[in-house]
C-alpha cells in the first residue's frame, strides 16, 4: 500500500456525492479508525487519487439544471 495521507473536506463531500449516485464503489477501510486507503468497484482497486481523478471526470449540474422541467415546443 502507498503513504496514507488524509482526505480533504471538499473531497469528501465530492466522493460521498459519487458514491451515493453510483452504488457500485465502495471504499477499502483499513484499522481501527476505519481510514480510506481507496475504492472498489467489481474487481478493480482504485486509490484516493485515481478516485479523484474520475470524480473529477464526472460532469457537475447544478441544481436547477437538475430540476428543471423540459417542455418540448
Amino acid at each position: 500500500m502507498k503513504r496514507q495521507r488524509t482526505m480533504r473536506g471538499n473531497q469528501i463531500e465530492r466522493f460521498g456525492l459519487f458514491l451515493a449516485e453510483h452504488p457500485g464503489f465502495w471504499p477499502e477501510l483499513v484499522g481501527e479508525n476505519a481510514l480510506v486507503c481507496g475504492f472498489h468497484v467489481g474487481g478493480c482497486f482504485l486509490t484516493i487519487d485515481e478516485m479523484e481523478k474520475l470524480v473529477a471526470a464526472q460532469p457537475v449540474l447544478e441544481a436547477h439544471a437538475a430540476t428543471s422541467e423540459v417542455r418540448l415546443a
